[in-house]
């Protein structure tokens, strides 16, 4: 296969004319899905149609499934309603909500307008779904299976049901009312006589979610029991749905990059970055600046308070930047360690008073150790026993402090509903700079007899 880079020119010359378009529909069938892709947002409006229309319709599907929502979006706007309403209709049944949920509302009820009834109804239902629940990203493709099926019965089932299903590696059993009661794999029935029925290979002990499920909950669930699928079901355990392992792992993408850009301060985005238009960028990131900024006014004023002790003793100042440093440093280490921890599910909220006496131990320890550092440093610049001992006091306390606060902080918001994402980064380096500033000044304050 020839590199793409080396393939587009030729593919857009292709394009110019029609009398090549077995040349090109040839050159297309030995392509992936993914270089064609790669390859369509390359060229021109008018050539991204023309190269749509000149593939089979279930290669164009395979093409447009590796679109991103924004991608998909644009190229459904330039095809003709046709090819629209066959893409939408024939898109798996999360994609298709994840996409029309993107959009606005007008262009959500155009799109919807063009599919078929049931296709409609299907996503009309999805859609209602609260945002970044397990109803939300959930496939209505499944196979189910009745207990009294025989294994035979089941297999030419599977048979004729395969193509359009997200996954026929498990098969969920429910009764008459879809109310699910058990779950058997591939596996199973392949080693399993043929009159066998159904009910007697079946596993009853099912791991399932909750429709109305936080889609991180789901998450752990998924990575907890390592399923490739899981069921979703209503409040009357009547199955509505499957989440396969590939929506998990948008899912961890997704709070992944939202738990980065928490981390610094930032609203997280929900286009691609050259897709965001210029003061949306701004006004994302300015929300949390102005906080901190506001925040930081606090180190000022209490500089301002503390003016005299420096005035007594300037040397006092050179340690300012390495005193809020580590404390800093500290801080962050312990809040990204926690957060790291709720997330995955190690820590719970539970274990507060375990997880705080085991940061302060730890905080502890290292703050000694680099209190030591410290007023050995101060001597060396100094040669100044009392500001060395102040340093070397106020370091070991902060860090401390530091430890405590970015264990504490993240648990606290996570008891009270909030990501506990904000805690790390900015936030409790400004909470640290703070606190750190007062307990440095009353060290010094106490020790030099101020």
């Amino acid at each position: 296969m020839r590199h793409l880079s080396l393939m587009a020119p030729e593919i857009k010359e292709l394009l110019k004319t029609t009398n090549n378009k077995e040349e090109l529909q040839e050159i297309l069938r030995e392509m992936h899905p993914a270089d064609i892709a790669d390859i369509l947002f390359s060229l021109e409006t008018k050539e991204q149609v023309i190269l749509i229309s000149r593939i089979d319709k279930k290669q164009m599907l395979k093409v447009f499934n590796q679109l991103d929502e924004y991608e998909q979006f644009e190229l459904l706007d330039k095809l003709e309603k046709d090819l629209s309403a066959y893409l939408l209709n024939e898109m798996s049944s999360d994609e298709r909500a994840d996409l029309l949920s993107s959009l606005p509302d007008d262009v959500e009820k155009k799109f919807l307008n063009l599919m078929s009834e049931a296709e409609r109804k299907d996503v009309e239902k999805l859609l209602k779904y609260p945002a970044n629940s397990a109803g939300s990203i959930m496939s209505t493709e499944y196979v189910s299976l009745i207990p009294e099926l025989t294994v035979a019965q089941a297999t030419e089932l599977l048979r004729q049901a395969a193509p359009k299903k997200e996954t026929i590696y498990y098969s969920y059993v429910t009764d008459q009312d879809n109310k699910l009661i058990g779950f058997v794999s591939l596996k199973d029935i392949f080693l399993s006589s043929p009159e066998v029925p159904i009910k007697k290979i079946m596993n009853r002990k099912v791991i399932k979610a909750l429709a109305k499920q936080d889609q991180e909950e789901v998450a752990k669930l998924v990575r907890k029991y390592n399923l490739l699928a899981l069921p979703v079901v209503d409040k009357d355990k009547t199955l509505v749905g499957i989440i396969t392992v590939d929506d998990i792992m948008d899912v961890v993408k997704e709070e992944t990059t939202e738990d980065f850009y928490k981390m610094a301060a930032m609203l997280a985005p929900t286009d691609a970055y050259f897709e965001t238009g210029f003061f949306t960028l701004v006004r994302r990131r300015i929300v949390w600046l102005l906080i901190l900024l506001a925040a930081v006014q606090f180190s000022g004023q209490i500089l301002k308070r503390y003016s005299f002790v420096l005035e007594s003793v300037v040397a006092l100042s050179f340690f300012i930047p390495m005193l809020l440093n580590t404390a800093g440093n500290a801080g962050t280490q312990s809040s990204t360690t926690i957060i790291r921890g709720l997330a995955t599910g190690e820590i719970g909220i539970s274990q507060i008073f375990k997880v705080v006496r085991r940061e302060i131990m730890l905080g502890v320890v290292l703050g000694t150790l680099l209190g030591v550092l410290g007023v050995g440093r101060a001597l060396l610049l100094q040669r100044n026993p009392i500001v060395s001992l102040a340093v070397g006091f106020a370091l070991a306390a902060t860090i401390v402090m530091a430890t405590l606060s970015g264990a504490f902080l993240p648990m606290l918001l996570k008891k009270l509903k909030i990501d506990p994402a904000v805690a790390a980064g900015p936030f409790i380096s400004t909470v640290v700079d703070i606190t750190a500033l007062i307990i440095y000044f009353e060290i010094a304050k106490s020790l030099l007899g101020l």
